[in-house]
């Protein structure tokens, strides 16, 4: 597995790419469960979140996310159970988006994303950062299927519009380290 950890202003985000994940078997259970989304209010955040079942492949993108993690930080990651919302996927349609938002759930010090299914123009990842009171910035990451990247769960993030005419799916983690 190849990861690389890079700093920006204060803020570090690790990112890589995980091997032997099935991504097909991952778009084929976060489409079969995509109207079990948490809210139909499409003004709602909650409405971009899908829940999954734990399957073997999720677990496996949990223990590669990990051993990145320990590799640049000498730390294990584990899923964030406080609340239940420890992973979830998302399915973007064309011209769907994901509002801006951050991961504060109770315990949650780090939020990770997994690209299950990135199709060419699909959106990018986009944190947005306060340098200081007048000026804030954005940094993109564009996705690539089987690509991961994890990053403080307090910073503010969104997800460009789809353009592809094929779903954009991802599934998102909220992680604590192990002490």
């Amino acid at each position: 597995m190849d990861s690389e950890y890079v700093t920006m202003y204060t803020h570090g985000f690790l990112y890589g790419y995980l091997k032997d994940i099935d991504n097909e078997r991952l778009t084929k259970l976060a489409l079969k469960n995509y109207e079990n989304r948490v809210s139909d209010n499409p003004n709602d955040v909650m409405s971009e979140v899908i829940p999954l079942p734990f399957d073997k492949e999720i677990k496996k993108i949990i223990e590669q996310m990990s051993d990145a993690y320990e590799k640049h930080f000498g730390k294990r990651l584990q899923k964030n159970t406080v609340n239940g919302d420890h992973y979830w996927s998302q399915v973007h349609y064309k011209g769907e988006s994901c509002q801006y938002h951050r991961h504060l759930a109770e315990g949650t010090e780090l939020a990770g994303v997994y690209y299950v299914n990135i199709p060419k123009g699909s959106g990018d990842l986009v944190i947005r950062y306060k340098k200081h009171d007048y000026d804030y910035s954005d940094w993109y990451f564009p996705p690539e299927t089987g690509k991961f990247i994890i990053f403080n769960s307090g910073l503010e993030h969104a997800v460009s519009r789809n353009r592809s005419k094929d779903p954009r799916i991802c599934i998102a983690f909220n992680f604590k380290t192990m002490v």
